[in-house]
């Protein structure tokens, strides 16, 4: 397995920035699921109700599924974030 050079400040800023992106993306579809019921729960009948709701449908699972990976990347980089501190910890430590 290859190494790879990371830095402290960097890897604090991936965790930082997916984190913002994940969040903003999470809302966003929040934000759609909601518009959706509200335009197919009335304010839209007929036709264009059911393609739109039907179009939503046939892609919300995908949706969800990117929702859930980047919940995943984002406890993965948070836990990858507390064992690299904890190894410069340990280190500083054994350097004393």
């Amino acid at each position: 397995m290859p190494l790879i050079h990371v830095e402290e400040p960097a890897l604090n800023r991936l965790k930082q920035a997916l984190g913002e992106a994940g969040e903003n993306y999470k809302e966003n579809l929040a934000k759609l699921i909601i518009l959706i019921d509200q335009i197919t729960s009335g304010d839209i009948q007929g036709d264009p109700a059911t393609d739109l709701l039907n179009k939503f449908k046939n892609k919300e699972f995908g949706l969800r599924e990117i929702a859930r990976i980047i919940d995943e990347a984002e406890e993965y980089t948070g836990m990858q974030t507390t064992s690299f501190s904890a190894k410069i910890d340990e280190l500083h430590s054994e350097m004393k």
